[in-house]
C-alpha cells in the first residue's frame, strides 16, 4: 500500500513514521508513507495557500490551486482520495478495514478555517475522527493511517487482531499477566485451567458484559429495520437451508403475505416467497407429532411476542433459583453462583433477544431482573443478620 498525506506541516509526521508497528512496516515495505507539502504547489510569488473568503467573515480559507495541483502530481487510476474534514462520516472500525484494503490513498490535511468548497470536488469521500475541532487535520491522518497500516496482511498477527475491540461490534475481553496475585487482585481461574473451551466461553460472556456496560450502543446499534419491518441480526437463516429441500405433497398450512408454511410426510419447512427476506426468529418445532423441525417467524409483532414469552420463562426460572438458595439456606459459595447467574442471563438477553424486543421491552426486562436481584441480596442479608444472632435474641 502507498499513502500520500498532502500537509502544510510534514515534520509532524517524523515520529509517526520512526517508532512501533509504523516504522516496521515500513521497513518491510509493507506500506510507504510519503508527506507532501502543498505550499511548493502554490503558484504566487510568495507561496501563498490560503485567503480571505467571499462574503467575509474570520479566518484563513486553503485556496483551491495549490491542492489541485499537489494531487494531479501523485495521483493515479487506483488513487482513492480523502479529505479529512469535521463534515465528514465519523471514522470507525469497518471503514478502517475498508481502507486497508486500496492500492493507494491521498489524504488532505486542512488548516486554518477550513477549505476552498470546490476542493471537494476531487475527493472521493470526507472522513471525520469524532464531533470536535483540532488546528488541522495532522492528527486525524495520522490516527486513521494507524488503524489501517495494522490491518495489512503481515503488519501484525491475524490472531491478534481476531478479537479485537469493534471487530464484530464488540469491545475486547480483560486480558491478564503475571504475577497471578497482585495487591490481593487474582487472576480469573478459569484462565488458569488450559481448557480452551472454556476459556473462550469465558472471554465471550467477558466481551458481551464489557460492551454492554461501557458501552451499551454497540449492541443497539446492530440491530436493522428493513423496509418490510423485519429487524436482521446475527441469528439468520440463509435461503439455500430452505431452497434445497425437496418438499412432495405439499399442502399449504398457513399463508400470508409474507411467508408459507409447508408440509409433507417427511420433511416440514417454511418456504420464503421472497427469498430477498432472509432473517427472522429461528424455532425448532416441540410436537413430533407435527413434524415440523424448522420454524421461522418473520412477522415483527409476532417475533416480539414469542421472544417476550420466552424471556419470561427464563425471568421465572431465575426467581425459582432464587428462592431455593433463601429456603435452603445456602452458603455464601451458592449466593455467588445463583447472583453470577443472573448476570450471565441478562448478558445473554441482551445478546441473544435484544434484536427482537425493541428498546423499551429490553429496558423494562433488565431493570425487572436488577429489581429481583436486590430483593434477593436485601433478603439474603437479613437472613444472615437473623441466624448470626443468638437464639434467645431471635425469640424476642
Amino acid at each position: 500500500m502507498k499513502i500520500d498525506i498532502l500537509t502544510l506541516f510534514p515534520n509532524m509526521f517524523n515520529g509517526f513514521k520512526e517508532e512501533s508497528i509504523i516504522k516496521r512496516a515500513i521497513k518491510d515495505k509493507k506500506v510507504k508513507i510519503n508527506t507532501v507539502n502543498f505550499r511548493e504547489f502554490a503558484s504566487n510569488k510568495h507561496k501563498k495557500v490560503d485567503d480571505t473568503p467571499y462574503g467575509g467573515g474570520s479566518g484563513m480559507v486553503l485556496m483551491c490551486q495549490p491542492i489541485f495541483d499537489a494531487v494531479d502530481s501523485i495521483k493515479t487510476k487506483k488513487s482513492k482520495i480523502i479529505l479529512l474534514t469535521p463534515q465528514g462520516k465519523t471514522f470507525n472500525q469497518k471503514k478502517a478495514y475498508e481502507l486497508s484494503k486500496e492500492e493507494h490513498l491521498i489524504f488532505i490535511c486542512g488548516h486554518y478555517e477550513g477549505f476552498d468548497e470546490r476542493i471537494k470536488s476531487i475527493c472521493d469521500e470526507e472522513i471525520s475522527i469524532g464531533d470536535f475541532v483540532l488546528t488541522g487535520g495532522e492528527l486525524p491522518a495520522m490516527v486513521i493511517c494507524d488503524s489501517i497500516v495494522r490491518l495489512i496482511p503481515g503488519v501484525i498477527d491475524d490472531e491478534s487482531s481476531k478479537y479485537e475491540s469493534f471487530n464484530d461490534g464488540l469491545l475486547d475481553y480483560p486480558s491478564y499477566t503475571k504475577p497471578r496475585n497482585y495487591k490481593g487482585m487474582q487472576v480469573p481461574d478459569v484462565l488458569l485451567t488450559g481448557n480452551h473451551e472454556k476459556i473462550n466461553n469465558w472471554r465471550k460472556e467477558k466481551r458481551l458484559k464489557v460492551t454492554s456496560e461501557k458501552r451499551p450502543d454497540l449492541l443497539k446499534n446492530k440491530v436493522k429495520i428493513d423496509k418490510t419491518g423485519i429487524k436482521e441480526n446475527k441469528n439468520k437463516i440463509c435461503v439455500d437451508d430452505i431452497k434445497n429441500i425437496k418438499v412432495t405433497e405439499v399442502r399449504p398450512v398457513r399463508r400470508t403475505g409474507i411467508y408459507k408454511i409447508l408440509k409433507n410426510d417427511d420433511i416440514k419447512a417454511i418456504t420464503i416467497l421472497n427469498p430477498n427476506l432472509i432473517y427472522g426468529y429461528k424455532l425448532r418445532g416441540k410436537n413430533s407429532s407435527n413434524s415440523i423441525n424448522k420454524i421461522l417467524i418473520v412477522k415483527k409483532e409476532f417475533i416480539t411476542k414469542i421472544a417476550m414469552k420466552n424471556v419470561r420463562k427464563k425471568i421465572d426460572i431465575l426467581n425459582y433459583r432464587f428462592n431455593l438458595v433463601l429456603s435452603s439456606e445456602e452458603d455464601d459459595e451458592g449466593t455467588s453462583r445463583v447472583l453470577g447467574e443472573a448476570e450471565m442471563l441478562k448478558q445473554m438477553i441482551i445478546n441473544t433477544y435484544a434484536n427482537f424486543l425493541g428498546e423499551k421491552n429490553l429496558d423494562k426486562i433488565i431493570k425487572n431482573i436488577n429489581y429481583l436481584i436486590n430483593e434477593f441480596v436485601k433478603a439474603k442479608t437479613f437472613q444472615n443478620q437473623f441466624f448470626s444472632k443468638p437464639k434467645q435474641e431471635r425469640r424476642r
